[in-house]
C-alpha cells in the first residue's frame, strides 16, 4: 500500500504565509519579530500560523479589545508557530524547540498577557512554559469576559436565530466553550436553538482530524431544519471546516467575534468565507488576481497553496 507523503515544513509555511498575504485586509499587520528595544506592551495576540488564513478574526479581536481601552500588539507569522505542526508530525524535540522560542520572543514586550485565538496553542504553550512565567498566558475568550460588562455596555441588539458549536473532550475546551455562551448570551437579540448534533469532535474541527463528514451533514441538515439563521463556532479551525456548508444548507458560518463586532458596530469582512463560497479555485484565483501580481507570486504556486488551504 503506497504511503501518503506528508507535506514539508516549507510547503506548509509558504502556504500559510502566501495565502495570509493574499487574504488579509488592508488595516491588518502584525509583527514577527519583537525589537529588542520596543516598548513594553501589556497585551499581546499571538496570531497562530492556520489563523492567518482567517485574518478577519485576530482584526476583530483586536477592534474589540480597542472599544475597551486596551491596546495590543499582533505577533505571528511562521516565525512564532508554537509548534504544533511539528507536534502534529511527531517532532517532538522540534515542538518543544520551537514553543520555547516563541515564548522567549514574548517576554521582549514586558507583556502582562499573551493570548491566544488557537486552542493547539494553548495546548502546546501550557505544555512547554516554564513553571514561573512572566506573564499569563490564556485563551482570548477569557480576556473578553474579564471585560464583558464594559463590552455589554456598548452592545446594540443583533437580531439572529442560532446554533453554537463548541468542544468539550477537556476541561480547556469546556471553558472555552462556557466563555462563549457567556458572551453570545450577553449579546442583545440572539434566539438560542436547542440542537442535539452541534457537538463538535476532539480539540476542536482540524484539517488533519476533521468533523467526519456523515456528523457535518447532520450537524447542517439540523440546523436547517430547525430554522437556524447561524452556526456559532470559537475556532478559526471550525469556521475554515464549516463556512463551505452555507452553500449546500443555506445557514451561515460565522466565528463569535463576528457577532460581537455585530453588536459593537465594528464593521468587518470575511475574505476566506468569500473566497470559499465562491466554490471555484479558478474564480478565486481570477478574484485574487491584483494581489497575486502585487506580492510578485508564480501564479501557477499561488494557485497550489490556494487550493490547499481554501479547498482543503
Amino acid at each position: 500500500m503506497d504511503q501518503v507523503q506528508r507535506p514539508t515544513y516549507t510547503t506548509v509555511f509558504e502556504t500559510v504565509r502566501g495565502v495570509g498575504n493574499l487574504l488579509a485586509p488592508d488595516d491588518f499587520s502584525y509583527l514577527t519579530e519583537i525589537p529588542l528595544d520596543a516598548p513594553p506592551s501589556q497585551l499581546l495576540i499571538h496570531l497562530s500560523c492556520m489563523a492567518h488564513y482567517t485574518p478577519h478574526i485576530p482584526v476583530l479581536a483586536q477592534k474589540i479589545l480597542r472599544k475597551v481601552g486596551l491596546d495590543c500588539v499582533i505577533v505571528g507569522g511562521p516565525e512564532n508557530c508554537c509548534g504544533e505542526v511539528h507536534k502534529h508530525f511527531k517532532d517532538h524535540d522540534l515542538e518543544r524547540q520551537l514553543a520555547k522560542s516563541a515564548m522567549m520572543g514574548f517576554r521582549r514586550a514586558k507583556p502582562r498577557k499573551v493570548v491566544s485565538i488557537c486552542p493547539d496553542c494553548d495546548d502546546v504553550f501550557r505544555n512547554h512554559g516554564v513553571a514561573r512565567q512572566s506573564y499569563q498566558h490564556i485563551n482570548i475568550s477569557a480576556l473578553f469576559i474579564e471585560h464583558l460588562p464594559k463590552l455589554k455596555a456598548m452592545m446594540r441588539p443583533v437580531k439572529m436565530r442560532i446554533i453554537p458549536h463548541y468542544h468539550t473532550i477537556d476541561e480547556y475546551r469546556r471553558a472555552n466553550a462556557d466563555n462563549m455562551m457567556a458572551i453570545l448570551r450577553t449579546i442583545p437579540g440572539l434566539e438560542f436553538i436547542e440542537a442535539q448534533h452541534a457537538l463538535g469532535p476532539g480539540v476542536h474541527c482540524q484539517t488533519l482530524h476533521p468533523m467526519p463528514v456523515p456528523d457535518q451533514e447532520r450537524m447542517f441538515a439540523e440546523a436547517r431544519d430547525l430554522g437556524a439563521e447561524a452556526l456559532v463556532v470559537p475556532y478559526h479551525s471550525c469556521y475554515r471546516q464549516h463556512c463551505k456548508m452555507q452553500i449546500k444548507y443555506g445557514v451561515t458560518v460565522h466565528h463569535m467575534f463576528s457577532l460581537l463586532a455585530m453588536s459593537l458596530d465594528i464593521p468587518f469582512t470575511e475574505p476566506f468565507k468569500e473566497m470559499r463560497l465562491l466554490d471555484d479555485v479558478d474564480l478565486v484565483v481570477k478574484a485574487l488576481q491584483p494581489r497575486i501580481e502585487r506580492y510578485g507570486y508564480d501564479e501557477s504556486a499561488a494557485r497550489a497553496q490556494i487550493t490547499r488551504a481554501i479547498f482543503c
